[in-house]
């Protein structure tokens, strides 16, 4: 009878016990591993990802233990990535080309966080420079590309003098570059070796995604860099006033971590002067230079192959190819490529162009004069747009317009060709726009100690104390 009156009572605990878990309050703590993945997928920033990986073990297990990967490329596919804030180049000149006429900066490029990254921050808006990037050997570096979390940097560090044989105009050109990848965000950088150690025209200078099998973002360990040069034909020792482009790939890899140079010439492909060829835009993985010889150089990234973009004869009759007058964009999600022009009389023209098709068509075409009344001041409104407008930077979205006063900035809507004043940007942002986003992955910690180490710091307390007091605490 006992035996069955203890079996009964165990019973009756067991199951008071069942019904007050059951009765009792649930929390996040209850869910299982995948409902508790589905509800870390709807974070909106990286930033609280990485804050919710730092709450206990288990979800630090979810978002970067052995199944971190494939949620960090879930969570990568449903949130893509945004920008904390833009850096913005100080191009004084508007000058493309890196010839004997560019004048380098006199200051670092400007960061400006977005309203997002300043609400994520609870000391307030996130600031970032580049302040930890030792200077140039001749004078401060210019912003040049920026991607993801990189920004690439150009300086000058040595200016070459050619062979008297040679002509002036391509002697006063040349140099070595200065080339520096950086990461504002965890003070980072690093340096890229030269081109065979000689001295080169630079057209330009642009960073690649590194290493696309493993799935990898673009970051400090993964990351290419691209060098197009001018090289000049000349024969019997003399130039013959036009060149070709040649394109050097920086790439880091081997055992001791050595940068190795792939270069990549194109001799059919022939340019002007290098101070008539001037950067013209980069879009769907291919960069375009703009020459007054009414001709545009296409470089495609995957291929490192140049080719020439056909115009349409009457298309090229009334086109004006200038420093800051042409630039080629994106045309979103139609996969179409565009060319902006601002024509002398200050007009903004849009041509499109379609893939496989040859025929470009003006789709839209403003004149800034009318637009732009009311959005100035009255003294201001009669000479705002008189003289050479600059354009200094555009995307697949808009473009942005320097009067030559300088008074203000405008931007034209590609879509609507609205004109808008740029009061937020300030007009000292004379240079392309970066925008900048967070490493990826995130960086994810958690605090691991389950007690362990706290019972070995005491039972080592306990070690050091006199016998006679672990006796007295004993009894």
């Amino acid at each position: 009878m006992g035996t069955e009156s203890l079996r009964r009572s165990n019973i009756c605990r067991k199951r008071k016990r069942r019904n007050q878990l059951t009765a009792g309050p649930t929390s996040v703590h209850d869910l299982t591993d995948d409902l508790l993945e589905l509800v870390l997928l709807r974070l909106d920033s990286p930033i609280g990802l990485v804050r919710s990986a730092a709450t206990c073990k288990r979800w630090h297990r979810l978002m970067a233990g052995t199944y971190g990967a494939a949620f960090l490329r879930r969570f990568r596919s449903l949130h893509p990535p945004q920008a904390i804030g833009t850096f913005y180049s100080i191009n004084l000149d508007g000058s493309r080309s890196y010839g004997q006429d560019h004048v380098w900066p006199e200051m670092d490029p400007m960061f400006v966080p977005s309203s997002a990254s300043a609400s994520d921050e609870p000391s307030g808006a996130l600031q970032l420079s580049i302040d930890f990037v030792p200077p140039a050997n001749r004078g401060t570096r210019e912003l040049v590309d920026g991607r993801g979390s990189l920004l690439l940097l150009l300086g000058e560090k040595d200016r070459t003098e050619r062979p008297t044989c040679m002509c002036c105009w391509i002697a006063a050109d040349y140099m070595t570059p200065d080339l520096v990848v950086c990461e504002p965000l965890t003070r980072q950088y690093q340096a890229i070796p030269p081109p065979s150690g000689r001295s080169v025209c630079v057209l330009g200078a642009f960073l690649l995604d590194g290493d696309t099998s493993t799935g990898a973002a673009i970051g400090m360990k993964n990351f290419r860099v691209l060098l197009v040069h001018y090289e000049p034909d000349y024969s019997n020792g003399e130039v013959n006033g036009h060149g070709h482009p040649l394109a050097s790939v920086f790439t880091r890899g081997g055992r001791n971590g050595r940068w190795h140079c792939g270069e990549k010439d194109e001799v059919g492909v022939y340019l002007p002067r290098l101070d008539e060829v001037q950067l013209a835009g980069r879009t769907g993985g291919r960069i375009y230079w703009g020459c007054e010889d009414k001709q545009v150089v296409v470089l495609d990234e995957r291929t490192l192959q140049f080719s020439a973009m056909t115009l349409a004869e009457q298309m090229m009759k009334w086109l004006e190819f200038g420093r800051d007058n042409f630039r080629v964009v994106g045309g979103g999600h139609s996969g179409m490529v565009r060319i902006v022009h601002l024509t002398y009389d200050g007009e903004v023209e849009v041509f499109g162009h379609g893939r496989g098709n040859d025929d470009w068509v003006l789709e839209m075409r403003v004149r800034m004069e009318e637009a732009s009344r009311g959005l100035v001041v009255e003294h201001e409104e009669e000479d705002c747009f008189a003289g050479e407008t600059r354009i200094i930077d555009a995307d697949e979205s808009l473009v942005v317009l320097l009067p030559p006063n300088e008074t203000c900035l405008f931007s034209v809507d590609l879509e609507t060709m609205m004109l808008k004043r740029e009061d937020g940007r300030k007009k000292k942002y004379n240079g392309t726009a970066f925008p900048y986003t967070l490493p990826w992955p995130p960086v994810m910690r958690a605090c691991l100690d389950d007690g362990t180490k706290r019972r070995k710091r005491r039972r080592k307390r306990r070690r050091k104390r006199p016998s006679s007091d672990r006796n007295e605490q004993s009894s």
